[in-house]
């Protein structure tokens, strides 16, 4: 028996207590005590991977899809460095997330020991906590449980955000031991910490004040609100819900699903500009329409993900916390002041769906919004659409159908396109069938995630848009002001990488797109070529189609 397993135990004890389910390992010798402390304790489910970005972007879609943290664990050394990028995302997009990374004791420090780098505050600020006990003591077993309910309260958001917690845990030998009687914890089971939520509720009578009776829009984005209460809202003051799908409220018959195309149209912008803008959480990936409400006067109520600040282009005149606002808001507004704006809105957004639908249906092959649109319309009820950024994301919500019955999620808080398939992985393994919609260089870059994931117990799609390169540069002045070959070489950067045979090397089953095949059963792996130039035409022939519908 010895202190650092019974150390161990006792905090996954208090973390289970708390209510985690899941551990995410990547191999090594260092993290030995707390590997086998979570092997051990039968309420955590393991998933090992063998690459630590991989893991910890698993571990990231996991706390996307529960709202709960997942552990994320490493060896020591540069292993830890590879949870970065993760726990980058994890704090601007506010997902829990407990992120423990193995050391050496400090008297290997500093010295030239192998395996071992500077891992104190090695994430800097982005983390909601940093705590590095050193080597466990028996001495400070009165302090175990403490420690471990705080990291999951911390994780959690109490002060007002969920986020990344980062333990460093320095582990002496023998790394190898037996769990001693944990000390008692606090009775029935409870965590040893309950704490409530600090953030005060912003003063909804005078906003609602500011609001009744006027024309405005609302714009609906990921964040911490009910989307029925949004749409609810939106239908009280008469107002159109411009909504992406990571909203939720992509609802037939009730949300704006078209705002980009909609809005490229000179006529109808310049047309429907509101007094008021309430916006919820967090911005569309669309720049025509944020470029559109900074060209307007509008008085803008930005509501907010607790403890996040989000006002890209500086327009709010007042930021309040979102949880519970909308609802607040439902209660308090008066009755809309006139219907026509609604009935305008909703009625260009049908007329939009249906040019959109008929120039896809024209295409002789492929196309990447039409793959969008069939990965959106894929998934099952309850599911999850994992979607990344640069065009995918754009493409679902640009020309995505309405589905206010899936969840779709993207690590959007940094815009990377790293780790897209490991985070698909971690909701996948959250028990939803999912899909996942993503770029050839973005699949590539996370290619590790592939192993051993034929194994693994879940319904995934992957669907690999395959244009040979950087397909989001073709928009770009640099592709017309460029030579073709200076632009190919520096951004459009083709691969020249067989995607399926990648897949196939992994023994995932690979097949070309068909939209027929597209719904999760088991992993499978599809690939849609499309050619970079054609598709900026085909963009091109949306937006003007959608323009021509509604004018």
């Amino acid at each position: 028996m010895t202190v650092t397993a019974t150390c161990c135990a006792t905090v996954v004890d208090e973390w289970t207590r708390a209510g985690l389910t899941d551990a995410f390992i990547a191999p090594g010798s260092r993290s030995t005590p707390m590997v086998l402390a979570l092997a051990d304790n039968a309420a955590v489910r393991l998933h090992v991977f063998h690459d630590e970005r991989a893991a910890s972007f698993a571990a990231l879609g996991h706390g996307r899809a529960t709202g709960r943290p997942a552990v994320v664990l490493c060896t020591s050394g540069t292993a830890a460095a590879h949870f970065h990028a993760a726990v980058i995302e994890a704090d601007l997009s506010a997902v829990p997330l407990i992120v423990c990374t193995a050391d050496r004791p400090v008297e290997r420090w500093d010295i030239g020991a192998a395996q071992t780098i500077d891992q104190t505050h090695l994430y800097g600020r982005s983390v909601r906590w940093f705590v590095e006990p050193g080597i466990p003591d028996a001495a400070t077993a009165s302090t175990w449980r403490s420690m471990g309910s705080r990291i999951i309260v911390e994780a959690s958001g109490w002060s007002g955000r969920a986020g990344p917690v980062h333990c460093n845990l320095s582990f002496g030998e023998p790394l190898l031991g037996i769990a001693d009687e944990l000390p008692p914890g606090r009775p029935v089971g409870a965590p040893w910490h309950a704490v409530q939520s600090t953030v005060a509720a912003p003063d909804v009578g005078a906003l609602a004040a500011r609001v009744s009776g006027r024309a405005g829009i609302i714009i609906a984005g990921r964040g911490d609100s009910d989307p029925e209460h949004v749409l609810a809202l939106g239908e009280q003051l008469g107002w159109p819900v411009l909504a992406d799908h990571r909203s939720g409220c992509r609802v037939p018959g009730r949300a704006i699903a078209h705002a980009d195309p909609l809005l490229r149209s000179r006529s109808f912008a310049d047309s429907q500009r509101p007094e008021v803008v309430l916006s919820f959480g967090e911005p569309h990936a669309s720049k025509v329409v944020s470029q559109w409400l900074a060209a307007g006067r509008a008085e803008v109520i930005a509501a907010v993900p607790s403890g996040r600040w989000i006002d890209p282009e500086r327009l709010a005149t007042t930021v309040v916390g979102e949880a519970g606002f909308a609802g607040a808001m439902l209660d308090a507004v008066g009755p809309r002041a006139r219907a026509d704006v609604l009935d305008t809105w909703r009625e260009a957004d049908l007329a939009a769906s249906r040019a959109i639908g008929s120039v896809i249906a024209a295409e002789p092959a492929p196309t990447e919004p039409g793959v969008a649109i069939a990965a959106v319309a894929a998934v099952p009820t309850d599911g999850s659409l994992v979607v990344a950024s640069s065009m995918p994301v754009r493409d679902v919500e640009w020309f995505g159908p309405h589905r206010g019955d899936i969840t779709v999620h993207a690590n959007r808080g940094a815009n990377g396109i790293d780790g897209v398939v490991s985070t698909a992985i971690g909701v996948a393994l959250t028990g939803r069938p999912t899909i996942c919609l993503l770029g050839d260089l973005a699949f590539l870059h996370d290619s590790a995630a592939l192993t051993a994931l034929g194994r693994r117990p879940v319904d995934l799609s992957i669907v690999v848009i395959d244009n040979d390169g950087g397909g989001i540069f073709s928009f770009l002045p640099q592709a017309e002001r460029l030579a073709a070959e200076r632009f190919e070489s520096l951004f459009g950067t083709p691969h020249g990488t067989d995607i399926s045979a990648v897949g196939r090397a992994h023994g995932l089953a690979s097949t070309d797109f068909d939209p027929d095949v597209l719904a999760p059963d088991g992993v499978r792996l599809l690939v849609a070529r499309t050619d970079r130039r054609r598709n900026v035409e085909v963009h091109d022939r949306l937006f003007a189609a959608v323009s021509s519908a509604i004018r």
